[in-house]
């Protein structure tokens, strides 16, 4: 029997926490490490069994996914974001591995999209992310944005699907992308990356096309057209923010 450790951290998440923690009921513990909510999203936490809740100051993303890491009991963690939650099917799935020996040392589990206002067509391209795993042999990345976690051994696809209400709206995907491609401008920026204004032009185009047709974005209608567009907007400012650093830094 593997024992897990469901991890979550959360900031304002009083529409979705619920429905988190409870695709997590079946977990043997369940740490949600918050940072100083100011809706109702502790009075929420607090009405669910068995949950263990901290509150620590915003360390940036990494550093607070790995911190409420640290907080767990067990070796194995499932590790959410507050705007996600486990399908049915993929809780049951979950249930039979923790019977079996674990045959790796972290699954990819893929993710489904919630875009705008309908969930993801079942035939676009879904993105994979590492969220069971063991801990002795994992721990998060140093990216100020898109943390992940890197793993020392081995890692297997499970099909354990996964929901994220992440970009409930345009406005939503927009204030996000102006937060993150500051983050992402930085990080390539001090990683002694560069751009030229020929990748500052020419990539969001290969970007949009990458997005609507390889990932197929295409099947996702209206909102497809939006989503890919948007995205292509997010390349587009990450380089023109990059390009701006270099000319006030270098």
């Amino acid at each position: 029997m593997n024992k897990v450790s469901a991890v979550v951290t959360c900031f304002n998440s009083e529409k979705t926490i619920e429905k988190c923690i409870q695709s997590l009921s079946w977990a043997d513990e369940i740490v949600v490490l918050d940072s100083f909510s100011e809706d109702n999203t502790i009075e929420i936490v607090k009405q669910q069994e068995k949950v263990v809740l901290k509150q620590q100051s915003f360390k940036g993303f990494s550093q607070q996914k790995q911190d409420a890491i640290d907080l767990s009991s067990h070796d194995w963690v499932m590790l959410l974001d507050a705007d996600e939650c486990l399908l049915p099917k993929s809780i049951k799935r979950i249930k039979r591995w923790k019977k079996t020996a674990a045959k790796a040392d972290a699954y990819n589990l893929p993710r489904i999209e919630w875009v705008f206002w309908h969930w993801a067509h079942p035939w676009v391209k879904r993105n994979e992310f590492i969220r069971l795993f063991d801990k002795r042999k994992s721990h998060m990345s140093q990216d100020l944005v898109h943390e992940s976690i890197i793993v020392d051994g081995r890692v297997k696809k499970m099909y354990a699907p996964f929901k994220h209400y992440g970009e409930t709206s345009i406005k939503v995907k927009l204030d996000k992308i102006n937060r993150y491609s500051a983050l992402a401008a930085q990080q390539k920026y001090d990683r002694g990356k560069r751009c030229s204004p020929v990748r500052l032009f020419l990539y969001p185009i290969f970007y949009f096309f990458r997005q609507y047709l390889i990932k197929r974005q295409i099947f996702n209608g209206v909102a497809g057209v939006i989503n890919a567009t948007l995205n292509s907007y997010y390349a587009y400012l990450k380089y023109a923010k990059l390009y701006e650093l270099q000319q006030k830094k270098d």
